[in-house]
Parts: C-alpha cells; sequence; structure tokens
C-alpha cells in the first residue's frame, strides 16, 4: 500500500511540473514587431498614379493622386517638383515614415512620403496648355474678395475643365485659340454655398456666357448647370 501511495504522489507532482508548449516562445514578439515595422519603414515602393493637385494647407504639403478610383493622399515635403498639372500621370517612389501633428502632442502617426516624382504622360490640362498656348480670362466682382491663393486655385479648376470639356463652343474656341473666359461669384443652391464660373467668349465687345459651372468649397467637385432642366451635373 505503501508503494501505491508513493507512486500516486509522484504522478500527481509530475503532472504540475509546467512543461514548455511551442506556443512559448523564447523570442520577444514585441521585439518582432518593432523590426518589421522599421523594416517596412524604410522599404521604397514604385507606383504610377495620376495627379490630382498640391496641397499647402497643412503641416506637411501634400500631393494627392489616383490610381483607378482610389484617391491617395502623400506627403511631399521631399520633392520640391512642383511642374505637374491635373491628370498627368505621374511615375512615384515612396516609403512609409512618421509624422508629427503640431497641437496633437507631437505624436507619430505614420504616412507615405513621396520620395521622387517623374512625369511620363501629359494629362488633358498640359495637352490643353501646350495647344492653347495663351490664358484664360476671369471676371471677379468687387463684392466677392478672393485671396490670390484661391483665385489660383478656381483658376485650375476652370483649366481642369475646359481640357476635358465636350462642349463643341469650347472645342471650336480653343482650336480657333479665341479668347475664352469665366466670371467668379457666390450663389447658394438649395442652402448650400457655390462659387459659380460663367464661361463666356467676346465677340465685338459683347460677352456671350454659354455655361455655368458650380464649385463645391468643401470638396472642390464640379457641377455644370443644366438649364433647361434647372439641375446640377456632376462633372468628374
Amino acid at each position: 500500500m505503501r508503494v501505491i501511495i508513493l507512486f500516486l504522489l509522484f504522478t500527481i507532482c509530475f503532472s504540475c511540473t509546467p512543461t514548455e508548449t511551442k506556443n512559448q516562445s523564447t523570442d520577444d514578439p514585441e521585439k518582432e514587431i518593432v523590426q518589421k515595422i522599421v523594416t517596412n519603414k524604410d522599404t521604397i515602393k514604385q507606383d504610377t498614379i495620376e495627379f490630382i493637385s498640391y496641397n499647402d494647407d497643412f503641416d506637411y504639403s501634400q500631393l494627392n493622386g489616383k490610381k483607378g478610383k482610389e484617391e491617395i493622399t502623400f506627403v511631399n515635403d521631399q520633392n520640391n517638383d512642383r511642374s505637374f498639372l491635373r491628370g498627368d500621370l505621374i511615375a512615384i517612389e515612396w516609403k512609409s515614415d512618421s509624422i508629427y501633428i503640431a497641437g496633437d502632442g507631437e505624436t507619430p502617426e505614420n504616412a507615405q512620403w513621396i520620395v521622387s516624382a517623374k512625369r511620363i504622360k501629359d494629362g488633358n490640362v498640359s495637352k490643353f496648355r501646350k495647344e492653347y498656348g495663351k490664358e484664360l480670362k476671369y471676371l471677379l466682382s468687387k463684392e466677392d474678395e478672393l485671396s490670390e491663393s484661391y483665385r489660383d486655385h478656381l483658376y485650375q479648376l476652370a483649366e481642369y475643365y475646359v481640357a476635358n470639356s465636350k462642349k463643341d463652343l469650347i472645342k471650336l474656341t480653343i482650336k480657333n485659340k479665341e479668347d475664352l473666359g469665366y466670371s467668379i461669384e457666390k450663389r447658394n443652391w438649395e442652402n448650400k454655398d457655390y462659387y459659380v464660373l460663367g464661361f463666356y467668349t467676346e465677340s465685338e465687345h459683347k460677352i456671350n456666357t454659354f455655361q455655368w459651372l458650380y464649385i463645391d468649397p468643401e470638396n472642390d467637385k464640379i457641377y455644370e448647370y443644366d438649364l433647361p432642366n434647372d439641375r446640377l451635373i456632376y462633372f468628374p
């Protein structure tokens, strides 16, 4: 009986002894994650995107682009090339790195940084500038005071519209290199404020306004005004 009791005690003690399993690794998993982040941070990637715009209104300058239907934003502080126009196809090199937002406790956030960028194909705006060879005119009412930077911004949107428009009058005006201009004013449409561009041609000192564009200042979306049906049509 004494032998049986001793055997049972030995068996119980042995089962209580912790054993090492596959899940118990001597490596530090947090260290592995940190190493992986550092590796990804230093990796330079290549891509081709359609250029949309620059934006210098934040702590870091931005380059906005599009790949397919997806819009992508990159930090552009390390790239000095400002010659891209909307619609240009550009080849970029980029990497993941940290940014520090002022007023947010300097907490680091991950972001995509442009390392280099190069135009590889002209978009419609670049082609339009080469073909037309002159600037659009614009008229601004004294009541609507706009900063020079925002006037330039509206000009770029107007230029994008002209370069991509299917309107016969616009295409003929560009082909003949005749003067083309637009007026700028503010209007409210269904309880929402827009900047409205009225495109016109001149003939014998008379202005012929033939198309109104509504610009949403919150997202820069462009809408053509459809006069017969009194509605706005999104212009992509």
